[in-house]
């Protein structure tokens, strides 16, 4: 954990103006054609919203450093984590399941993919790593984490609900296979979206454990003491 805040104002400008570039990328400009329907994707939506928090952490950074101080960050600790989990699943579940299609030369050649799906989503995870205080993660917090990707999902079956009722003509329905309804029927979608539940609560343990290791550590002491 680092507290020293002129190397943590460099890296978060850096996460920042990257985040700029991938906001621009998101909507088509690198490839010069504008798409309208951006905000439908998941990917997108995740790094608007760690992009705002980054923002925000860089303006306290500044402030702390103002005041000739060295402190942790500590903008927005329980939205910061589950955050980490949602651009962690983001990073997971499209360079695992939905980047097969593409070669080496597509995913590497393309600023956007890169800064949204690579780039970007390592540095948030290593910002809350290096900069925020830890073993301050509440053993409820992984189960928060579901309810971002969840209210995501319910609004992309109502915008697909909408459109089809209005017979709307739109080049993507449901951005994702794993949500499409019409190809994999109620079943198929549900069971889908428990294996993504289940993935979002196991990582979320996972850096639930990472987050409170020294408590853990020192608990362990405790009971072999008592033994002993």
């Amino acid at each position: 954990m680092i507290k020293n805040t002129t190397f943590r104002i460099l890296y978060q400008t850096i996460y920042v103006v990257l985040g700029f570039l991938g906001v621009i990328g998101s909507v088509g400009y690198f490839e010069n054609s504008f798409s309208g329907e951006f905000y439908v994707y998941y990917t997108n939506l995740s790094n608007y919203i760690c992009l705002g928090i980054m923002v925000a952490c860089l303006v306290q950074t500044i402030k702390i450093n103002r005041k000739k101080q060295d402190e942790f960050c500590t903008v927005l600790p329980l939205f910061k984590f589950l955050c980490v989990i949602m651009i962690l699943v983001t990073f997971l579940v499209y360079n695992i399941l939905l980047s097969s299609g593409k070669t080496a030369s597509e995913y590497f050649s393309s600023p956007s993919n890169l800064l949204m799906h690579l780039i970007l989503p390592l540095m948030f995870i290593a910002d809350w790593i290096m900069f925020y205080e830890h073993g301050k993660v509440r053993w409820f917090y992984p189960l928060l984490s579901t309810i971002m990707p969840l209210v995501y999902v319910i609004l992309i079956l109502i915008r697909a609900g909408i459109i089809g009722a209005a017979n709307i003509s739109v080049k993507i329905l449901y951005p994702y296979f794993f949500l499409n309804v019409d190809n994999l029927g109620w079943g198929g979608f549900f069971a889908w979206i428990g294996i993504l539940v289940a993935i979002f609560i196991f990582i979320g343990y996972i850096f639930y454990f990472f987050d409170n290791f020294k408590l853990f550590k020192q608990k362990f002491k405790r009971l072999n003491k008592k033994d002993k």
